[in-house]
């Protein structure tokens, strides 16, 4: 998460009304059909385990499938500065991976194009609830669900195992705890602690909207008790596998393999109040390469990838009938991810719109009052 202010964000981004039906009506890539043969697409994703995925996978199988090469860029906030650094009409990317914080407001300022869904029929695999959002009603691109916040112990030092974000609050873990040093994530669980402290679990959503300040309240009140402010999951893996904190947050995905690895960590998700990042592909405007931008994106959509996306990464799929033959194979997959039905039903990204109407102020409080307590 950039530590920029987001004021062009706030200023540029409005909730879109309009409401485009996509029609899956082309068919999917088949393999060897070679269409784009000879071609490269450029494409920007994020580095770590996403980009490991992409480069091993996504890229020979894309190439096995339509003839071209893939060149990937990995990064993390690199793409819309370069795509804005770039002359208009030579876009250095012809697809890009971004999020909410950085991909709303490029789309508002004008640095993408729209996309012909009619081109991606595996998009209908998709969760709809993840779907439902603006950047595809108004045919910009794909979203899915990414991290999950999840809670994370050390079963060394932590004999009664968490289960409820409520139990972070107690006396065992003052100094211990090691939290996420992006608001995003980490308000969202000052605030699901708040409210299940409260008997409300499943209104961290509602109370961020409707009680920020006293989120930023409860907030800097128990910033003194986090003993690591982590910049990475893989950080805070390291630390909760030392014993220099001993519960916390991370992201799904970083929790993934050290228990893989038999590490002396575990996860707990608790059914109310969960929420995802928000990933999308956009294409950049004026790409020469739009259709093979749209066959890519179709390709991710795809039951096939998407199994290898989370069979060999851990990663959230958004396709049900995928994430439930991965538990049956890899229980540790539906322990961090969601497989069932309760479990999709639960599906929902952070809430973006409430950080997008108030983004100074809690940049401002956030850094200030919480990081520096």
């Amino acid at each position: 998460m950039s530590d920029v202010t987001r004021r062009q964000f706030i200023k540029n981004l409005s909730v879109a009304t309009a409401v485009t039906t996509p029609l899956f009506a082309a068919p999917a890539l088949s393999l060897g059909s070679k269409k784009f043969e000879g071609e490269t697409l450029r494409v920007f994703t994020y580095a770590g385990a996403w980009g490991d995925m992409f480069t091993n996978f996504f890229g020979p199988k894309f190439k096995e499938r339509t003839g071209a090469d893939v060149s990937f860029d990995l990064g993390w906030w690199d793409a819309i500065p370069k795509l804005k650094a770039t002359p208009p009409g030579n876009p250095p990317y012809d697809l890009v991976m971004t999020d909410a914080t950085q991909g709303y407001p490029a789309i508002k300022s004008g640095l993408f194009e729209p996309v012909n869904f009619a081109n991606m029929p595996n998009m209908k695999n998709f969760d709809p609830k993840m779907l439902d959002n603006w950047v595809v009603k108004e045919n910009w691109g794909v979203t899915w669900p990414d991290a999950l916040v999840t809670g994370a112990y050390n079963t060394n030092y932590v004999k009664d195992a968490p289960t409820r974000w409520s139990d972070l609050l107690k006396p065992e873990f003052d100094g211990k705890l090691g939290l996420y040093n992006s608001f995003y994530m980490s308000l969202y669980t000052f605030a699901c602690m708040k409210v299940d402290s409260e008997g409300r679990a499943g209104e961290a959503s509602k109370e961020l909207a409707e009680n920020l300040d006293g989120v930023l309240a409860f907030a800097k009140d128990q910033a003194k008790r986090v003993g690591v402010w982590w910049q990475s999951a893989s950080d805070m893996a390291f630390n909760l596998i030392e014993g220099n904190v001993t519960a916390g947050n991370i992201h799904s995905v970083g929790i993934y393999a050290p228990i893989k690895d038999g590490q002396p960590v575990q996860a707990f998700v608790p059914l109310e109040d969960r929420a995802y990042v928000q990933l999308f592909w956009v294409v950049p405007k004026n790409t020469k390469k739009k259709a093979m931008a749209e066959a890519a994106i179709d390709f991710f959509c795809s039951e096939e990838f998407q199994t290898d996306y989370a069979k060999n990464a851990g990663f959230m799929t958004p396709i049900q009938s995928v994430a439930q033959s991965m538990t049956k194979v890899d229980p540790l997959y539906g322990v961090v991810n969601p497989s069932t039905d309760a479990d999709f039903e639960q599906l929902g990204y952070f809430p973006y719109d409430t950080y997008v109407k108030n983004w100074d102020k809690i940049a401002k409080f956030w850094d200030q009052e919480v990081l520096r307590a």
